[in-house]
């Protein structure tokens, strides 16, 4: 016979003994009794125990609420007893046995519910598929009798008369796309009427440009680059001109290399020379983003605008400049088509800004194409010295815009200028005034 007692006090140090009559005594089991324990006998043995600490009372079974159960007929109840058995033990040298063991134990449960729950899916999706699969036929089914309807109406023949009195037969589907044909051929007509009439200034100069380009080429094969090399000589060439107007005597040569009286962008290669505006800035301190627009619009009427905010050119940063590519022919001014031909600029192309009566000279860098939620165009660099030009692309629409960015540069040597370097000027003549022709 074996007995269990469920001795989870740690005043028990013995993990197992026996009593007079043979039985094995186990703590760390408890179940529900079914045979009267000895009392008396455990009583002794307890207090065999402890006979060292005699201060300390000994606890009855009845006091410490010890369950026995007997195992001799059930294997069960014996495994089960080993398991407990073991538990105990193990919890008796480490404490933190408990811990690892409820831990073990919610890890196989949720395995077990997450292992139902897959399976129950898996059940569910096989009956859904099954259920559905005869109504996903019927519907094929339907929709193969509506077609079939459909292709019996547009086949059906009609007779139409024509001009000549002649009688012709078409189906109903060949005369149905007859008519969308025609609709549609004259809602294109009349579309692309109206968007040439509405900027055919800037398509234009797109058209005359490439006509002139191609009406001066002196030959079919002749190189593109030609007419970029005319204006970098050109330019090269200005202090040369410069030389030999002064042995000539003019006047003007002698006189220093000074801006206009208004603030202007110059563009070479595309026969630009246009006013730059630059709006107040009262709005944009306030925030105010709607009249900051609308600041914007009512300067583009005097030419291009610098962009309020931005860099101003020599400063560190972005000098950005937009104007438009095509514009309502019945709006005020006449710089509605200012930038249509601003695709033409590649890198390696140069333009020209007077400001406050100095000279800025920027080489193109990039050209690109952004969209109009794109705000990144007008981020200000601390370490560069750059220019941005912008408009709206394709002509007559706002879908995109076209980014064009340089970089400034020395207007003598060509260098590129690096933050806080002064550009180098044209000495001034140093020539009396008496000996100068008059």
């Amino acid at each position: 016979m074996l007995y269990c007692l469920d001795l989870l006090n740690p005043a028990f140090p013995h993990r197992a003994w026996y009593d007079d009559d043979g039985n094995v005594i186990l703590p760390g089991f408890a179940a529900t009794p079914r045979e009267p324990a000895n009392e008396e006998h455990m009583k002794e043995h307890l207090h065999g125990a402890f006979a060292e600490k005699e201060d300390r009372a000994i606890p009855t079974p009845e006091e410490q609420n010890v369950e026995w159960i007997i195992v001799e007929d059930e294997p069960e109840a014996l495994h089960k007893l080993e398991i407990a058995t073991d538990e105990a033990t193990a919890t008796q040298c480490n404490p933190r046995v408990p811990l690892l063991v409820h831990v073990q134990k919610r890890i196989i449960a949720v395995r077990r519910i997450t292992r139902d729950a897959v399976r129950e899916g898996a059940r569910q999706y096989r009956v859904s598929i099954g259920t559905g699969t005869p109504l996903l036929r019927r519907a094929l089914d339907d929709l193969a009798r509506v077609w079939d309807a459909i292709w019996n109406f547009l086949a059906q023949p009609v007779w139409v008369p024509t001009r000549k009195k002649r009688i012709k037969e078409y189906s109903r589907g060949a005369l149905f796309l007859l008519d969308i044909f025609r609709f549609g051929g004259t809602f294109a007509v009349i579309f692309c009427g109206l968007f040439l009439a509405l900027n055919y200034d800037s398509f234009w100069q797109i058209v005359s440009s490439k006509i002139s380009v191609l009406l001066s080429s002196p030959a079919i094969n002749a190189p593109e680059d030609k007419a970029d090399d005319a204006i970098v000589e050109t330019l090269r060439a200005s202090a040369m001109q410069s030389q030999d107007a002064r042995e000539r005597g003019e006047l003007l040569s002698f006189l220093p290399s000074v801006g206009p009286p208004d603030n202007r962008l110059l563009i070479p290669k595309l026969n630009l020379n246009v006013p730059l505006v630059t709006p107040p800035m009262e709005s944009l301190l306030q925030q105010n983003w709607t009249q900051v627009e609308t600041d914007i619009q009512n300067a583009l009427v005097g030419g291009v605008v610098h962009y309020p905010g931005t860099a101003r050119p020599g400063q560190a940063g972005n000098f950005f400049v937009t104007g438009h590519s095509s514009y309502y022919p019945w709006a005020p001014g006449k710089f509605k088509t200012v930038f249509a031909r601003l695709s033409e600029l590649k890198p390696g192309d140069e333009y020209w800004v007077y400001y406050k009566g100095d000279r800025h000279r920027y080489i193109v860098t990039e050209a690109k194409e952004v969209l109009p939620s794109d705000v990144t165009v007008l981020n200000q660099p601390e370490n560069k010295r750059i220019s941005t030009l912008m408009t709206c692309t394709p002509v007559g629409t706002t879908l995109r815009r076209l980014i064009v960015q340089a970089a400034e540069i020395d207007p003598l040597s060509g260098q590129t200028l690096k933050i806080g370097e002064r550009a180098r000027k044209d000495a001034a003549p140093q020539t009396k005034l008496e000996a100068l022709p008059i």
